[in-house]
């Protein structure tokens, strides 16, 4: 076999083509990790704000099922809008697949968990009406509802 520069010249592109390309696919991996990360990072931290804001009842009535669920009031209503608004932002994120399984697993639990609770099932009905420009998301709502009352 006859080696040429022309051929070493060939192979050593290909070579080169080759490792760009992977390293460019690499790139692109870690860049979403990281994107994913910073937008978890960023819905978690306007959960815990609205969290901290929630009344005393409402914690209550929320780690003790045992409690009584307190009379509606507008501020009820208006922490179950707040909630619901960074859910439907996370929701529409992963709609348009800006979000991993892994990252939206995360989310999901804790969808679960407050959709589930006494208070957001009540304020629910009340708010549902201002996320009708998004029927996928209020079905998804709908659906851990239903998962919570079996």
């Amino acid at each position: 076999m006859h080696v040429t520069l022309q051929s070493v010249v060939q192979i050593a592109t290909l070579g080169t083509l080759v490792t760009g390309f992977v390293s460019l696919v690499v790139w692109a991996r870690i860049y979403r990790r990281q994107v994913n990360a910073q937008i978890l990072i960023e819905i978690t931290s306007r959960m815990a704000t609205m969290f901290q804001s929630f009344p005393a009842q409402l914690w209550l009535a929320q780690l003790d099922s045992d409690q009584p669920l307190p009379e509606r009031r507008a501020e009820f209503t208006v922490r179950a809008f707040q909630y619901s608004t960074i859910v439907v932002f996370a929701y529409l994120l992963r709609e348009r697949r800006f979000l991993t399984n892994d990252v939206w697993a995360i989310l999901q639990a804790e969808h679960r968990q407050t959709v589930a609770s006494p208070w957001f099932v009540r304020e629910w009905n009340v708010i549902n009406g201002q996320f009708e420009m998004y029927p996928n998301f209020i079905g998804y709502v709908e659906r851990l509802l239903r998962r919570q009352s079996r």
